[in-house]
């Protein structure tokens, strides 16, 4: 398996990337991005480092409280990403050494790690990469996977699950968010601590900086009642684009990935007055208001009376702790069962899973919600769940 591993990933980087880049913006960015990671290595000093990665800026929202907390210490960092969107917008806002990871060749991540001399590294959730586990394996550096979760889909596989398992084996440490993600891992006799999710721990933090008003989104509001959709994608705009142009409440939209191409997809579907972020024009009479910029999203949740987490008909839903921590009544798409806090949310009534358009206009025009009651649960599970950065920092530096 190792070797066909191998004789893959050479034949992607060497000839299918570039090629494929033709038609790939992002790809071309990824490759340009790959070749300047050898003299981003020569500009390090040859001190002991901790390497964080991320594959985007989720992950890396996951793991900040454990770096802030060797930030703290004044260790020597270094932050890598698989993203190149999540390392060009987070690069100029992070204080340490930032780079995309290495692609994973046994050359590269050997030079690689042979050059920003790790002592420890902390992977955000699932990224397996065999030739990084390897290498750090055999040079006898400690690996740490951070908040992750477990598919029994992937351990059992018929074609890879025995070498997956393999190479968690090889992981100094396994901390997994759920019960169900351990109970995985010791049916094949691998070894974890249920630590929790230290992205809820982040969340909290970040309550603390989100109390700056937003004047421009107040201004849009004035008095209206506000749904907010954020995270969303093509498949989301179904279930609402009739009701943002025809019922009485502002709309606040903010999709995925904020490409030009998303907010012209947006920008079809109105037939109503609306307003750029980045071009606000005559607030007090739009309707819609479209965010365009990035990093600010979990700062405008808490301005809406209803919430709409999209990715729920693509790959899963997003990130619903952000609107949670408002104790906001949260919508989203049936795709969220692999997501502990949104079956939580689901379970108590926090959140609501809407399958077509109309279930969600029965929820948004018919449903009575109890924000009191919501703040009350909400507060509840933040109480509850919080803490697993304290038990991860605990086990990585005894």
């Amino acid at each position: 398996m190792f070797l066909i591993y191998n004789f893959f990933i050479i034949t992607f980087y060497k000839i299918i990337a570039p090629c494929y880049s033709v038609f790939s913006t992002r790809l071309k960015i990824w490759l340009i991005e790959q070749k300047k990671i050898k003299n981003f290595t020569k500009n390090l000093n040859s001190k002991k480092k901790i390497w964080f990665h991320c594959a985007s800026a989720g992950e890396y929202e996951q793991i900040k409280p454990i770096i802030t907390y060797f930030e703290k210490k004044h260790t020597e960092l270094i932050i890598t990403f698989f993203s190149p969107d999540a390392y060009n917008h987070l690069k100029e806002k992070i204080k340490h050494p930032c780079s995309l990871i290495p692609f994973d060749t046994k050359k590269r991540i050997n030079d690689f790690i042979e050059k920003i001399n790790p002592e420890k590294i902390l992977i955000a959730k699932n990224e397996i990469w065999p030739n990084l586990i390897n290498t750090s394996y055999k040079k006898s550096i400690p690996i740490y996977l951070i908040g992750s979760k477990i598919k029994s889909k992937k351990v059992n596989n018929i074609f890879y699950g025995k070498y997956y398992c393999y190479l968690l084996k090889k992981i100094t440490r396994i901390f997994v968010q759920d019960l169900e993600s351990k109970k995985i891992l010791e049916n094949k006799k691998i070894d974890s601590i249920l630590s929790g999710d230290p992205r809820i721990d982040q969340v909290l933090l970040d309550q603390l900086k989100k109390q700056e008003e937003n004047q421009l989104i107040k201004s849009f509001i004035g008095q209206k009642k506000v749904i907010l959709a954020g995270s969303t994608d093509f498949k989301d705009y179904n279930l609402f684009k009739n009701s943002m142009n025809s019922d009485q409440n502002k709309w606040i939209i903010i999709p995925h990935t904020n490409s030009k191409k998303d907010i012209n997809q947006v920008i079809k579907l109105i037939n109503r007055k609306w307003s750029l972020y980045s071009n606000p024009n005559d607030l007090k009479n739009s309707k819609i208001i479209i965010v365009d910029k990035h990093g600010i999203l979990k700062y405008i949740y808490k301005y809406a009376n209803i919430v709409y987490i999209g990715g729920g008909f693509t790959k899963g839903v997003h990130n619903c702790l952000e609107p949670a921590i408002f104790g906001k009544p949260i919508l989203f798409g049936p795709k969220y069962k692999n997501f502990p806090e949104a079956n939580y949310f689901i379970n108590n009534e926090i959140a609501f899973c809407v399958k077509n358009k109309k279930e969600f206009e029965h929820l948004i025009l018919n449903k009575r919600f109890n924000h009191a009651d919501t703040k009350m649960k909400t507060t509840l599970f933040f109480e509850k769940h919080q803490g697993a950065s304290k038990r991860i920092i605990k086990e990585i530096t005894c």
